[in-house]
């Protein structure tokens, strides 16, 4: 992918005579961010510059991790990038925590920080707060992050309701935020993007101002300047009672990219992430692997070490056992699940029939997604206990069908 332009402005809002908010935007490579900080207009302001400034002073790591990325995308250098973003946004709380307890004046001080990059033809984000990421795709607005609000914690569980939760007053009650005296779970996600997206974060003055449809519709990829002006406007208009910010950034196709299906979407009929979030599955991204096979190539043999899972995005594989066709596995389809219970051999052949992209998440990873991220860790490894349950329970009912025939009882 190639950034056509990238844009960040910020605004002090329709009722507030300060601007506790700061934006960021980078080049080679585009870096953007937006941080909404908290405590009053001083503390408020100083939390969000911390915040900002603490991602420009390591952006030459960043460079350099990016770097790393573009020239090989293993799991490895993309799991160093969100080790990265993790040191930098605990930095920055940490930062802010210093400078609260140098103030004589006292009092709250905090921020949000959402940023974002893209390396070839993924962009990568990093969020703490309710601050947003959005993509803006064919005319609609995609959400790419998840608030660390107390409402959005209850709406996620549940425990109320989609209308209760868009006038919920703990929408603006964070959990987790920058400077609040403990290390902070960053959620770092990454997405597939595709010609003509338009990579938008803001804080949340502009979601509490506007529907997202009337965000979708104000944001014209060729002219991102001239979009970010409406949405303040608009805003402003809507009678924001908060500060404003925007960040946006556009891509387009370069010759030989190569367009394939999102990886959100190759999950969702998969059975260890069909009952994740869009957003739970972009965090889950950074941990496959992306592999292509062509046709007639052995992806792995009958009786090699187990070790990982694959998720079928496009083509089809051909699996057998001595020898003998078992079944064929088309796009959308998956093999291998046991491997991520125990280590374990291979109970069959899988061979590519068609020219073949997979997704594939090893045991390590997933080990690593139960110590590092252990809500979404176990939402995955009970998906995984159903699903070997299920496989169990046709095993057993194969193996009585057969012990009913060898005593000749048909029924």
């Amino acid at each position: 992918m190639r950034i056509l332009d990238a844009v960040a402005v910020t605004h002090q809002g329709a009722r507030r005579p300060d601007n506790e908010d700061a934006v960021l935007r980078l080049a080679a490579p585009m870096v953007l961010a937006v941080a909404d900080g908290m405590g009053g207009a001083e503390n408020g302001r100083r939390a969000a510059e911390l915040a900002v400034g603490r991602v420009r002073d390591q952006f030459p790591r960043l460079r350099t991790q990016l770097a790393a990325i573009g020239k090989d995308r293993s799991t490895q250098n993309r799991l160093a990038l969100s080790t990265l973003l993790d040191e930098v946004f605990n930095s920055a709380s940490k930062a802010i925590l210093a400078e609260k307890e140098t103030r004589e004046a006292g009092g709250a001080m905090g921020s949000t920080l959402t940023m974002a990059t893209v390396v070839g033809n993924h962009a990568y984000l990093a969020h703490v707060g309710n601050s947003r990421g959005y993509l803006v795709r064919q005319g609609k607005l995609v959400r790419l992050t998840e608030d660390h609000s107390l409402a959005e914690f209850r709406f996620r569980r549940g425990r109320i309701t989609r209308e209760e939760y868009a006038t919920s007053p703990d929408r603006n009650v964070l959990y987790q935020a920058l400077g609040a005296g403990v290390d902070v779970e960053v959620d770092a996600a990454e997405v597939r993007l595709l010609d003509g997206d338009v990579v938008l974060l803001c804080s949340d003055g502009l979601t509490r101002a506007l529907t997202e449809t009337t965000i979708a519709v104000k944001v014209d990829r060729s002219d991102l300047a001239g979009s970010a002006r409406l949405l303040v406007l608009a805003a402003l208009d809507a009678g924001a009672d908060d500060n404003v910010s925007v960040a946006l950034a556009s891509v387009a196709s370069e010759e030989g990219d190569e367009p394939i299906e999102t990886l959100t979407d190759a999950l969702k009929a998969v059975f260890l992430f069909e009952h994740l979030s869009d957003t739970e599955r972009l965090v889950i991204a950074p941990y496959l692997e992306e592999a292509v096979f062509a046709k007639g190539a052995v992806i792995f043999q009958e009786g090699d070490p187990a070790d990982s899972f694959f998720v079928l995005a496009a083509g089809k594989v051909r699996v057998t056992r001595g020898g003998t066709q078992l079944t064929d596995v088309r796009e959308g389809g998956h093999f291998g699940e046991m491997a991520l219970a125990r280590p374990t051999t291979r109970s069959a052949t899988v061979k590519a029939l068609q020219p073949t992209r997979v997704f594939v998440l090893g045991r390590e990873r997933f080990q690593e997604i139960l110590r590092h991220k252990p809500d979404l860790g176990a939402k995955l490894a009970l998906a995984l206990l159903d699903g070997l349950g299920d496989r169990l329970r046709d095993l057993s009912d194969r193996l009585s069908a057969v012990e009913r025939a060898a005593r000749g009882d048909l029924r």
